[in-house]
């Protein structure tokens, strides 16, 4: 008889990273797909499922993020998800990352005595301000099976108590998802953006950290302004961005070129294209290591040190002349692009099968 599994996610970095998992969710258990609609864009979302080839949620939940604060949602989302979790008594309940969703599905798995396994879990930037931090210290701590990223990840969990028999590194989904979808990334792609390769600079912003600090968000614009004097920046802006620009009346510079959000495809064709990235996302660190292209990280602090350490991304932090920096020597020096895509990236891959072997275990 199949052990049966409830995902739950609700953001798209989660789609992209479970992307490789679902598949064989699908094949090896009894799977009950849930999307909380944390962040939901009717178009953008059908757009992901597609593309990456996967089914659509068997539920739906539509919290929304619109108007409401985190509290109320994660309240929503508890409320919502019980009822489907209590009928369906799976074996376990899977989550990922940091997201609201992800502590919402842990909280109420816990709450009815569900095991947890939690994907990437152990990661930590000891900002204990920032919500992602928040959410994963708690998931992990309510997690039966915590599968690490790397060993760091599993030296944080260890340092703070958790059993060392329901740690186990296996990498991270993530790094498969990209491989995976790179296999269906075609020049086309590039194409209908009408830009040559390393021909121009791609930048990301969406976290709350960046986007609800004024401040901090009219420094790090100004450094993607100046950037855009020596060379096109493509920015496809996050809705939270979107709207914290316009509220505090910061403008890009003409340089800048302005992208509605986009399907995973489409932004690794970008990426895989572009001289470097600028981004405050985790997922794209590891994937801009993936395409081997450097990754200017715009925050003071990362989950990801190991990328740092291997000297494939830079912790630029915030202030725009960190950022220019960085950003002006990269422009500058091929010859520093080059030695930079030669060094070994610590990447490792097969952590899709590798929990599939453990859950079937369990």
């Amino acid at each position: 008889m199949k052990q049966t599994i409830v995902t739950v996610l609700g953001t798209r970095p989660e789609i992209i990273k479970f992307s490789p998992v679902l598949p064989l969710f699908d094949a090896r258990f009894e799977h009950v797909l849930v999307h909380t609609g944390q962040h939901y864009d009717e178009n953008m979302d059908r757009i992901f499922f597609r593309e990456l080839k996967l089914r659509q949620p068997a539920y739906f939940i539509n919290v929304g993020s619109a108007g409401i604060g985190p509290v109320v949602q994660i309240g929503r989302m508890l409320e919502r998800l019980e009822p489907i979790i209590s009928k369906v008594r799976p074996d376990w309940v899977a989550v990922l990352g940091d997201t609201n969703s992800t502590l919402a599905g842990a909280l109420v798995a816990a709450k009815l005595n569900v095991p947890v396994v939690h994907f990437e879990s152990g990661c930590r930037s000891f900002n204990r301000t920032a919500p992602e931090e928040q959410n994963r210290i708690l998931v992990d701590h309510l997690s039966d099976l915590l599968l690490a990223p790397d060993r760091q990840a599993a030296a944080h969990l260890r340092d703070e108590g958790i059993d060392r028999k329901r740690v186990h590194l296996i990498g991270n989904t993530g790094l498969d998802a990209t491989r995976r979808t790179m296999r269906m990334v075609t020049q086309r792609r590039l194409d209908a953006f009408g830009v040559r390769p390393e021909s121009f600079v791609l930048t990301t912003l969406h976290r709350a950290e960046s986007a609800d600090d004024a401040a901090r968000l009219s420094r790090i614009v100004a450094a993607i302004n100046e950037v855009s004097e020596d060379v096109p920046v493509l920015f496809p802006i996050h809705p939270r961005t979107a709207a914290m620009l316009k509220k505090h009346r910061i403008r890009l510079a003409p340089g800048v070129r302005n992208l509605e959000p986009m399907g995973n495809l489409d932004f690794l064709a970008l990426l895989k294209n572009s001289l470097f990235v600028m981004s405050d996302s985790g997922g794209i660190q590891e994937e801009a290591a993936v395409v081997n292209r450097p990754c200017l990280v715009l925050r003071d602090e990362t989950e990801w040190t190991r990328l740092v350490d291997a000297g494939k991304n830079f912790l630029v932090g915030t202030n725009t002349r960190g950022i220019t920096k960085v950003a002006q020597a990269l422009l500058r020096s091929p010859s520093l692009r080059r030695k930079i895509r030669r060094k070994k990236a610590p990447l490792q891959f097969g952590a899709t099968q590798k929990a599939i072997r453990l859950l079937l275990k369990k």
